[in-house]
């Protein structure tokens, strides 16, 4: 029910303005005969209008069947400062008997008002975690961390801390103490998760010591990189290290430990720039560790749960566009194709995983190909029939295309030989891109892949979406929970900035080696 006084108010600003014409239009324009990409670009229309008749008509899209629409519509709401707006949504639909049994309607509407920033909707959030649906406690965990303040940490710690707490939920606690900032509250949540049974968690957890810039984890990362069951954990933990402390030793616990004994009590954190500075060089090195690695295209892992992405479509066909690169790095290639010189590095790779490793190998164009349906163990026979598979992919769509092909603007490339970046990366992830409405949130990690190596020429061309911000979008939204490191190797003529941003946005290193 609505507040006597509230619907008093609502009533005053209607009958004083009515819809926008902006608004009015898209009442008519939007509906299921139009195509994602359009809403989407309606809602993003409503962007300006901070009024109560646009979040009305919003509210409408939380519950749209595409997971891009509803978040566009999220994050326009979310924007809005409106409180006459912030408090209608508040009572119409967290306070509201009927609407509050949506469950996926006040997940979203959670996560919007807490972006509105109007601290008198922290206690229904704060009140949202005790929900017995999943998916609200992780919007209003997402509301929480854009509405901050003080008030909000002590039941996310709570909430992080308790021994039954799912995963997912811990992981969006974590994620939202690093949006309000506040080290000191968070920390013991932090050091917590460091120690937890999920891979997931404690990935989390590493990245949340230098978000949170926690001098207190210093230790147990050092004890983590040394310790720690999971190679991939092993080696964010390191990164970390270097980044927070400003030191290189190497994956060499004991010296971390000593250094550690004999300064610990004297270190001062360095200044954020100076970590973000450090990230940055970790990141541009493309090297990470010194012994016990697997390399690709120079970005080294000890990830022992790899799959490799690999472009096969049409351009892939064309000539490497810098020889004499070539010829610097003392390597020599059966043959210039980028898609030859791409085969001989992976097969390369492919044969010196350890057999503690599990991979599969993805190769796209307009369809996807996979090796095996699920990654396979790194026993000398798979290695073997992985290496012969990879030498047997051939470019798709005939002869080589013009930039405007390439583009999609031109019929020159048959429908095979296309780029579809989006169905590349959700088949690595394991999602199933015909799912008529998705989670907002995705909390069910079956596949133990942690770690991707994603090869492309040149921007999409054909798929669900070819718009790299929605993919981006997608990845994280399927990332969220589970801390996979997206690699690019990028061999693109020109280019690349929206997979550098992709490959930093998840953890990963970009590099260009020029096509």
């Amino acid at each position: 029910m609505i507040r006597p006084f509230l619907a008093i108010l609502i009533g005053f600003v209607l009958l004083a303005a009515g819809d926008s014409e902006l608004v009015a239009e898209f009442r008519r324009y939007y509906g299921k005969d139009k195509s994602p990409v359009q809403r989407r670009e309606a809602v993003l229309n409503l962007a300006d209008e901070n009024s109560l008749e646009a979040t009305q008509v919003l509210l409408e899209v939380f519950e749209d069947d595409e997971y891009l629409v509803r978040r566009a519509a999220i994050d326009v709401v979310g924007d809005y400062r409106d409180e006459v707006s912030a408090r209608w949504l508040l009572d119409e639909v967290l306070l509201d008997r009927k609407r509050s049994r949506n469950k996926e309607l006040v997940a979203c509407t959670a996560e919007a008002l807490g972006g509105m920033q109007h601290t008198f909707a922290s206690d229904a959030l704060v009140d949202l975690l005790g929900h017995r649906d999943l998916g609200v406690r992780l919007g209003a965990l997402a509301g929480l961390g854009s509405l901050g303040g003080s008030k909000v940490v002590s039941p996310i710690v709570a909430l992080a801390t308790d021994p039954g707490t799912e995963d997912a939920v811990v992981i969006a606690c974590l994620n939202a103490l690093g949006q309000i900032g506040d080290g000191s509250g968070g920390e013991p949540a932090v050091l917590v998760a460091l120690q937890h049974s999920s891979k997931q968690v404690r990935l989390k957890a590493v990245a949340s010591v230098e978000e949170l810039h926690l001098k207190a984890g210093v230790r147990p990362l050092i004890m983590i990189m040394g310790d720690d069951p999971d190679p991939r954990v092993s080696e964010d933990a390191y990164e970390v290290l270097r980044a927070i402390t400003l030191r290189k030793f190497e994956d060499d616990m004991d010296r971390w430990l000593a250094w550690w004994d004999r300064n610990e009590k004297s270190f001062e954190m360095p200044d954020l720039e100076k970590v973000a500075a450090a990230l940055k060089t970790i990141a541009e090195e493309g090297t990470r560790y010194n012994a016990g690695a697997k390399s690709f295209e120079n970005i080294q892992t000890k990830s022992d749960n790899i799959i490799f992405v690999i472009d096969v479509s049409n351009s892939m066909s064309e000539p490497f566009g810098d020889p004499e690169r070539l010829k610097r790095s003392g390597r020599e290639y059966k043959s210039l194709q980028r898609l030859e010189i791409v085969k001989e590095e992976l097969i390369n790779t492919i044969q010196t995983l350890s057999e503690s490793t599990n991979f599969n190998v993805v190769a796209y164009a307009t369809g996807v190909d996979v090796w095996k349906k699920k990654a396979a163990r790194a026993s000398i026979l798979n290695r073997n029939n992985a290496a012969r598979w990879v030498e047997g992919l051939r470019p798709r769509g005939g002869a080589a295309a013009s930039f405007r092909e390439r583009m999609g603007h031109a019929s020159g490339v048959s429908d095979e030989g296309r780029t579809n970046t989006y169905l590349a990366l959700m088949t690595a992830f394991g999602e199933d891109v015909d799912q008529r409405k998705p989670n907002a949130f995705v909390t069910k990690i079956t596949d133990p892949v942690d770690t991707i190596f994603f090869l492309t020429d040149g921007e999409p061309t054909v798929g669900k979406t070819v718009d790299m911000v929605e993919i981006r979008e997608e990845v994280a939204r399927v990332n969220a929970f589970r801390g996979v490191q997206i690699h690019v190797i990028y061999v693109g003529a020109f280019g690349g900035k929206d997979f550098k941003q992709l490959a930093d946005q998840n953890g990963g290193v970009f590099i260009s080696i020029g096509g």
